[in-house]
């Protein structure tokens, strides 16, 4: 059972107000957004991209606290594993509107664990 592990890269927190919560970032860790509008911001750091949202960007019902976006090289078989071990399904394997293929799951304590992988340019 020894899947490839999957790149932990991205972690999306779940904030009420985008642009507070990134000039109070952007302050203590001394770094500039990458990228900041009303309803979405990320840091770049180091490897990981650090992204603020008021919900999730993939529609899947409501969700509170942290996004783990993974990238893994199938989705389907990250989520065929993770449906094996009796994991909730919140979105099953669909393009994105940004070029990612991606499906989500129920984590524990209400963490949502996103698979994903990037498409080629024109395809999805």
């Amino acid at each position: 059972m020894t899947a490839p592990a999957p790149n932990l890269n991205q972690l999306d927190l779940i904030v009420s107000d985008v642009p507070a919560a990134t000039a109070s970032l952007a302050a203590v860790l001394g770094v500039d957004p990458a990228y900041a509008e009303e309803r979405f911001a990320e840091f770049r750091l180091g490897a990981t991209t650090l992204m603020l949202s008021p919900d999730a960007l993939v529609p899947m019902g409501n969700a509170a606290g942290v996004i783990l976006h993974l990238e893994v090289p199938d989705v389907d078989a990250a989520l065929d594993r993770a449906r094996t071990a009796g994991a909730t399904v919140l979105r099953e394997t669909g393009p994105t509107d940004w070029g990612w293929e991606s499906a989500t799951i129920a984590g524990p304590e209400g963490i949502v664990i996103d698979f994903y992988r990037m498409l080629a340019i024109g395809t999805g």
